[in-house]
């Protein structure tokens, strides 16, 4: 088997399981939106999103886990 290819299989197994952890941790997200400064009606077309995680804690220990 080609090195190249070994690699990337790897590569793709890695991925997989960090992102099958990264579905388990509880995120919210929340848009937010400017506003037009003499009318202060909300600017829908350029909205600001922002992922929060309920446990940071979870996180840590996905993040150190990928490294080993």
């Amino acid at each position: 088997m080609d090195n190249a290819k070994v690699v990337e299989m790897l590569n793709q197994t890695v991925m997989t399981e960090y992102l099958q952890k990264l579905l388990g941790l509880k995120l919210n997200k929340l848009t937010l939106y400017p506003v037009f400064p003499i009318t202060a009606a909300p600017n829908v077309s350029d909205p600001y999103s922002l992922i929060m995680i309920e446990d940071i804690q979870k996180f840590a220990i996905v993040k150190k886990t990928d490294l080993n």
